[in-house]
């Protein structure tokens, strides 16, 4: 894309001090964003991994307390910001903060537009304050349908131009950043077939399932890399079991990785069965864009991205027989598992490119007059 930016600034007001997949959402967009030429100033309630990175590219990050809904102190210290630095926009990801960004807006002499991601599957509040951030917002951007219909399902009174589906994607990776040997560091086979969870370890993600799945197929050449962190507790249950099963030499624990996308690539099938209903999935493009086939369950956005048997594979939660049938599958059927890679590595190409996220959300920011 061309530099559109000009001297457009955009505040990413964010919460979270940990690193998740809405930290990289922020962080991705914004640093697109300063390559476009737009300003960025990042907001968020203390110091993080998020702040650090995007201050090391160029953006003025800072941090307020915003303790509460009526934090008037860091109501008005964010409308002392978006005056000083002559903010167009202020982009929230959490309903609260769209609140102190509209309470803030109002303040000002500048009078930003104010946008909301809606990252969740949950039903819209309809309380009095709500509907007047209803009214009051400029734009609702919701990354799934499916996100979006549940939001409208408690009958919000929002107009239908303030909303816009907008679906997540990342970004391309560059040459061979962040590419170790994978089989030599965890000292894994060369002819292993390499199976990969990425996400937070917590029981909603579905890892405990996975791992019963995988109990039938011990017989088979292969090697599961566990990537992410969460509850301590949950996750040395999940050693525990795996001890138990006798699958402690196919079943590695990797912790956090920094290179996801690369270490993605290494892999060679995604596994993703998720328990709770994903607002998106945003691994599971991660996995399509390596031309990785995926094993994902059908109970969220997942199915509005994948279209089982042709670029991935769909399974019922918690359904431990089907999942374990979809992992045989592809463990013995090397040419299959490749033709679902392809054609999952075109479906990204053509519906979920990083540049047509970053210019539809370039819109969004300067709708046309």
């Amino acid at each position: 894309m061309r530099k559109t930016g000009g001297n457009s600034c955009v505040l990413q007001l964010f919460a979270s001090p940990q690193w998740g997949g809405g930290e990289q959402y922020v962080f991705d967009l914004s640093r697109n964003l300063l390559n476009l030429g737009y300003k960025i100033v990042f907001v968020s309630r203390k110091s993080s991994d998020t702040a650090s990175k995007l201050a090391e590219l160029g953006a003025n990050a800072t941090w307020l307390p915003m303790k509460f809904l009526f934090d008037i102190w860091s109501i008005w210290k964010l409308a002392r910001i978006i005056d000083q630095e002559s903010v167009d926009v202020v982009h929230a990801h959490i309903f609260k903060d769209a609140f102190i960004g509209l309470f803030a807006s109002k303040l000002t002499r500048r009078k930003p537009r104010v946008v909301l991601t809606r990252h969740l599957v949950k039903r819209a509040k309809t309380a009095w304050l709500y509907c007047w951030l209803y009214k009051s917002i400029d734009k609702i951007i919701f990354v799934s349908h499916l996100a979006q219909y549940e939001f409208l399902s408690s009958n919000p009174c929002i107009a239908e131009s303030k909303m816009q589906v907008v679906y997540n994607s990342v970004p391309p990776v560059s040459g061979d950043e962040g590419v170790t040997d994978l089989r030599e560091k965890y000292g894994i086979g060369p002819d292993a077939t390499l199976l990969a969870f990425v996400g937070r370890i917590v029981p909603e993600k579905g890892v405990e399932v996975l791992i019963e799945a995988l109990r039938p197929l011990a017989h088979l050449d292969f090697c599961l890399l566990v990537v992410g962190k969460g509850q301590l507790a949950y996750e040395a249950t999940l050693k525990q079991r795996v001890a138990e099963l006798g699958l402690a030499e196919k079943v590695i624990f990797v912790g956090f990785v920094h290179h996801v996308a690369a270490f993605i690539r290494g892999m060679d099938i995604g596994v993703l069965p998720s328990i709770c209903r994903e607002s998106f999935g945003l691994t599971v493009i991660e996995f399509m864009q390596a031309g990785k086939p995926v094993v994902a369950t059908n109970n969220g956005a997942q199915e509005e991205i994948i279209e089982s048997g042709k670029d991935g594979v769909l399974v019922p939660p918690e359904d431990v027989a089907a999942l374990t049938e979809a992992i045989a599958k592809l463990l013995e059927n090397p040419a299959g598992r490749f033709s679902l890679g392809e054609n999952a590595r075109h479906t990204f190409s053509e519906r979920f490119a990083y540049e047509v996220f970053l210019e539809k959300m370039t819109r969004v920011y300067s709708p046309a007059k």
